[in-house]
């Protein structure tokens, strides 16, 4: 019996019927692997997971969660035998996605500022409430971030990123340098909850409403990391502004829950950031370089900038010299610059266009996509906005309040994004990428724009734009 069969039985067991419409929804860099499932009653989620320690440590800490007021998905039921739980289904959105799908001009402003407040409160009251009272037997692997879980991810960074990147280091004073700033992280101590995993994939925005999702592996720890994980994700380019202002207002909101002096807070942050950035690089060439999975590769070449960047303010607290030299060859090696590259330069050519006036494919050699976005809800039917386009605010907002609207456009993303390491195997150097809609000013509009923004962000990728539909008006 495969997976799909396995959790439509438990999902009958539970419901007393089979789901009317059930959906694999795609994976990441873990063993889980998710279903939407729907009735009449609307929809859940279902996960098979073979780790049971994972699972059990889940549920048991989204329990612990819900009392305390935290903001999590609730766990409808659990089936431990079956290793398949069932839990409320917060939608596509996470906090990556909703900062790719706002214009340029507002990505990071008051709006996204406060937002992002929000969730460095909600990340205090995980740290500090959330450890009172928590079953600590559930943690899984360790019990706490502990000197054997920070060799263990120095030498995944080690083995799975400077190796396979081939960056030259002494191994002897490299050890000494890990041994030297394992003893610097835990003089921090391990007296909150430690989420593991604070990155803005995990942090799910539902209603303009931040949820907390995939803290299984959290464990007794140091409060900078969490901050850390956030502020040094590789893939949401967050403004070092931005990141400075969230760091200080993290140490104030701990100051004020715990009363430990922000001087002291702030001694460790980027000592954390440091060993977050570098599991993180440690997951990305495993995943990336060695099982060569793209959407890894490509959070590769700004993670090492930042790493580099955080090695530099650390220097103040702690020597670390092998480390920072092997890192700064990086970016001389070969394999680094053909990341850095892209490998070969991809030309993405976006179009919206007018089901109504007809579209001419592009019939040279290399490949592409056409996007019907006429099952999103129509703008242009409403008479206040049927002037107006898809570029404008009014619009924008209209369509990015449609959850139909932003996993549109999210699983158009994410089928492109899989075929470009296809196409440049190929040594296709451009491909075509159509969004159309009755009129073409509005939705097709709308979704060409949303989907050039989120494609940027991938290294070795030009996007260029074009809006027949509007070119005619």
């Amino acid at each position: 019996m495969d997976v799909r069969e396995q959790v439509e039985n438990a999902y009958l067991k539970w419901k007393g019927h089979l789901p009317e419409l059930m959906t694999r929804l795609p994976r990441s860099g873990s063993e889980r692997i998710y279903f939407r499932l729907s009735d009449a009653e609307g929809d859940a989620i279902g996960a098979y997971n073979p780790g049971r320690e994972e699972n059990d440590a889940f549920v048991g800490f989204t329990k612990h969660f819900i009392t305390k007021g935290i903001r999590v998905p609730e766990v409808f039921i659990y089936y431990p035998e079956e290793k398949i739980y069932f839990l409320e289904d917060l939608g596509d959105t996470n906090l990556f996605t909703w900062l790719a799908l706002r214009p340029a001009e507002k990505r990071f402003d008051n709006e996204t500022e406060n937002l992002m407040k929000e969730i460095v409160h909600d990340l205090v009251k995980i740290q500090a409430e959330g450890i009172k009272g928590l079953d600590l037997t559930l943690c899984y692997p360790h019990r706490s971030f502990d000197r054997q879980s920070i060799i263990w991810d120095m030498n995944y960074f080690k083995y799975m990123f400077l190796k396979l990147i081939f960056a030259p280091f002494n191994e002897i004073r490299l050890e000494r340098d890990f041994e030297r700033l394992t003893a610097f992280l835990l003089e921090a101590g391990q007296d909150y909850f430690l989420f593991r995993d604070f990155q803005t994939a995990n942090i799910m925005i539902r209603h303009g409403v931040p949820y907390y999702i995939d803290y299984q592996g959290g464990r007794c720890g140091a409060a900078q990391y969490d901050i850390a994980s956030l502020v040094y994700d590789g893939k949401a380019y967050i403004p070092s502004g931005l990141r400075d202002l969230l760091i200080d207002y993290h140490a104030e909101e701990l100051h004020k829950a715990t009363g430990k002096s922000i001087s002291e807070i702030r001694k460790y942050t980027d000592a954390f950031a440091a060993v977050r950035l570098m599991q993180a690089l440690g997951a990305f060439g495993y995943r990336g370089l060695y099982e060569n999975k793209p959407t890894f590769t490509e959070s590769i070449v700004p993670a090492v900038g930042l790493l580099a960047m955080v090695l530099k303010q650390l220097a103040i607290h702690i020597d670390l010299p092998e480390l920072t030299a092997a890192v700064t060859a990086i970016p001389e090696q070969k394999k680094f610059k053909l990341l850095q590259e892209g490998h070969e330069h991809l030309k993405i050519n976006i179009s919206s266009f007018a089901f109504s006036q007809g579209k001419t494919l592009s019939m040279e050699n290399g490949g592409g996509f056409v996007f019907d976005c006429r099952s999103l809800k129509n703008p242009g039917k409403l008479p206040d906005l049927s002037a107006l386009t898809g570029k404008d605010s009014r619009v924008s907002e209209f369509l990015a309040a449609e959850d139909e609207a932003l996993n549109f456009v999210i699983d158009c993303v994410n089928m492109i994004r899989n075929t470009i390491p296809l196409y440049r195997s190929k040594g296709i150097p451009s491909i075509n990428v159509a969004f159309g809609c009755t009129g073409g000013r509005h939705r097709s509009v709308w979704c060409a724009d949303r989907a050039a923004a989120l494609l940027d962000k991938n290294p070795g990728v030009e996007v260029i734009v074009n809006h027949s539909g509007l070119e005619e008006k």
